[in-house]
């Protein structure tokens, strides 16, 4: 499709407002907008469109300003959270720092939601294979090398663009191809420096979704998502001698792996849907 003349202008200004004013998605906040209420992701659309907004209510999540930001995006967040009628997060440990430090007047926790019918429980396919995904700033992609290194007879596969180990690599996989490497893995894990956004999470719930056992760090907000020793296992963050414990364990105990992985796949079901998180963002419309 050929994008119209006008239309590349708007692309070109919206990049160049995005890289020098805190990374937001300021031409977004520009269009015209017919509903009664703005919905949005996270506060790279939200805080532009609650800065702009004056007679709709604006409600927004937010990801990653209750860890650090640079202080263009942190000015222009002090000044619009404020305004925005609602403000959400996946990671219940943010809503009291996002009251706190940002201003925030309204501020609720809305579980993360994944679809269940794409990630489904299959049966692993090879055995003493560990995976693990992810990108964001918080992953520890050494620590979890170090640690997996330590386990007899495990192998290990991360789907990331940062830089590690090309042997642990696995770059430019679609959203088919993780599904596929969640199918062949006997354990998925991940580790991450401290953070109250939940860096993890995705990763967290598909696995689960797909019935696999999951390792993850007592990161505040992932904590949320996982009961230790029964959908999966939680080690102190940085603590690679926990993670591989945790990791051999699973590793040498199908049934128990089994039955975690069985667990998991019923409390995404019960609580963590994308079905379940739509309704409670509706709810959340309904009540702003």
């Amino acid at each position: 499709m050929r994008i119209p003349a006008r239309g590349r202008v708007v692309e070109r200004i919206g990049r160049a407002a995005r890289h020098r004013l805190g990374g937001y998605e300021w031409a977004d906040a520009f269009r015209r907008n017919t509903g009664d209420v703005i919905l949005c992701w996270d506060e790279y659309s939200g805080v532009p469109a609650a800065l702009r907004e004056r007679r709709k209510p604006v409600i927004t999540g937010v990801v990653w300003l209750t860890d650090e930001v640079d202080r263009t995006t942190a000015w222009f967040a002090k000044r619009a959270l404020p305004r925005a009628a609602r403000v959400w997060a996946s990671s219940s440990a943010m809503i009291p720092r996002l009251e706190r430090d940002w201003g925030v007047r309204k501020a609720q926790h809305i579980p993360l939601g994944i679809d269940v019918d794409f990630f489904q429980a299959r049966p692993r396919t090879e055995e003493g294979l560990v995976v693990s995904a992810g990108n964001d700033r918080h992953r520890d992609h050494g620590t979890l090398i170090r640690a997996v290194t330590k386990v007899p007879g495990a192998r290990l596969e991360i789907a990331t663009r940062l830089p590690i180990p090309q042997r642990f690599a696995r770059i430019g996989l679609n959203e088919g191809q993780i599904r596929d490497l969640y199918h062949r893995a006997s354990v998925v894990a991940i580790a991450t420096t401290p953070n109250v956004h939940a860096s993890g999470l995705t990763v967290t719930l598909e696995a689960m979704a797909s019935g696999r056992p999951v390792v993850i760090p007592d990161t505040p907000g992932l904590t949320d998502y996982v009961e230790n020793e029964r959908t999966g296992l939680v080690y102190p963050v940085g603590d690679e001698d926990a993670l591989a414990k945790c990791v051999q364990r699973l590793l040498g105990d199908d049934a128990m792996a089994e039955e975690m992985g069985r667990a998991a796949r019923r409390k995404v079901e019960q609580h963590f849907s994308t079905e379940l998180q739509a309704a409670r963002l509706a709810e959340l419309i309904r009540t702003t």
